[in-house]
């Protein structure tokens, strides 16, 4: 069995753990939000987030936060926090840019 090792750069919230089925269902239709499950192997947490990048083990990637405007960033945080009611959580902390290492 081997693992595969990447590197998430993400826009977001950490929020409790929830089932990847019911964040499918419970986002709402017409936002840029969409959601992560990642972290360590058989620890993974919970993420909404709205920019997200991927990068694997041994590659490159850029990111440009600074290229977002301050209404950018009130659009997404109202969206995420639109998002968290719908689905009945309490996000682990405010919004902001989120690097998760995962291995799977």
């Amino acid at each position: 069995m081997g693992f595969f090792h990447s590197a998430h750069f993400a826009y977001g919230i950490q929020i409790p753990d929830t089932d990847s089925g019911r964040l499918e269902d419970g986002i709402p239709a017409g936002t840029d939000v969409g959601f992560l499950n990642a972290g360590a192997y058989d620890h993974e947490k919970s993420y909404l987030v709205t920019q997200h990048t991927e990068v694997n083990l041994g590659g490159y990637g850029t990111v440009h936060p600074q290229d977002a405007t301050a209404e950018q960033y009130a659009s997404w945080n109202e969206q995420l926090a639109a998002a968290a009611t719908a689905l009945g959580v309490t996000p682990v902390a405010e919004p902001g840019w989120i690097v998760i290492p995962a291995i799977s």
